[in-house]
């Protein structure tokens, strides 16, 4: 038997609800798996375990909504349909969890506070959220799955190795330590600027383990957001870092060039800056093991530039 149990505090923006008591206790060991969060999915398929359902890229992936890392899922899988997700929350189609008859639901992030976590516990238990950043460390979740499906030494194996990986990298990069760097996109339609700015927020994970950090004035701004900035086109200077990683979330690098003083960021002049696609931002935003070695390649090139 396994028992997970922690209280949250954190809800929707806005949500004053009751303080979130989480406690999730599983009998034997799960086989019919629901994973309503990208990173839960990723887990899963690094333990070798199939999901009944899944909730992943959706409309931005391939035509089963998955990421390019994800092509290993079975096709019995269920796509859980993405319409009904309000912009924080569970899926709203409870009945379509039911449906799946699963006897473990991995929700992640995407149960936000207390109605959402009781809903679905009715259905099966239920592991939300491991702690009160916006994104958990990908190795947290995959140690947790490692002690509810009994295979803790196959998950050992996973973390040492995804780690060993990005250890490498560091010593084969010395001069990235001591380095910034900041995650972001850019969304044109709205003109607003996101960047990733906490520190222990698991899509900052990447960047610590090379030695780099965050900028510290950002870090300190975002103390009050939950560890997510949201500027206007005119805080384009807050993507000062030695490296950054940038979606232009429906424009091109052509487009970023025309905002003010963004052709004189360290990072473009130096060839810090990155522009991805938005699968290799998620894998970073969103990290697991499998994420983190397809998104990694995209962004070693600019890593290289800056550590000379």
């Amino acid at each position: 038997m396994f028992v997970f149990g922690r209280r949250r505090d954190r809800g929707r923006p806005g949500h004053h609800g009751r303080p979130q008591v989480r406690c999730t206790t599983i009998t034997g060991t799960p086989s019919r798996i629901v994973a309503a969060d990208t990173q839960w999915l990723d887990a899963l398929l690094e333990l070798g375990i199939q999901p009944v359902g899944y909730l992943a890229a959706g409309p931005m992936g391939d035509e089963r909504g998955l990421f390019p890392w994800e092509s290993g899922v079975d096709a019995s899988a269920k796509e859980l349909d993405r319409s009904a997700i309000q912009q924080f929350g569970v899926p709203l189609k409870v009945e379509e969890i039911a449906a799946l008859d699963p006897d473990l639901i991995l929700g992640g992030f995407s149960v936000a506070d207390q109605d959402d976590f009781d809903q679905l516990s009715k259905i099966a238990p239920t592991i939300a959220g491991l702690s009160d950043v916006q994104v958990d460390p990908w190795q947290d979740q995959v140690e947790i799955l490692g002690r509810v499906l009994d295979k803790e030494s196959r998950a050992d194996e996973i973390v040492e190795s995804t780690n060993g990986q990005i250890d490498a990298l560091a010593q084969r990069l010395p001069g990235l330590k001591g380095r910034t760097a900041l995650l972001s996109q850019y969304v044109f339609p709205t003109s607003q600027l996101v960047i990733v700015a906490d520190p222990k927020d698991g899509a900052s994970g990447l960047f610590t383990r090379l030695g780099m950090s965050l900028p510290p004035r950002l870090v300190e701004e975002a103390g009050v957001t939950g560890g997510r900035l949201v500027l206007s086109p005119e805080r384009v200077d807050a993507l000062s870092a030695d490296v950054v990683v940038l979606l232009p979330n429906g424009g091109t690098l052509e487009d970023m060039m025309k905002l003010p003083g963004f052709a004189d960021l360290p990072s473009v002049k130096s060839g810090g800056l990155a522009i991805v696609d938005y699968p290799t931002v998620a894998g970073l935003n969103t990290p697991s093991s499998l994420s983190l070695k397809y998104s990694l390649e995209s962004i070693t090139p600019q890593l290289e530039a800056v550590a000379g």
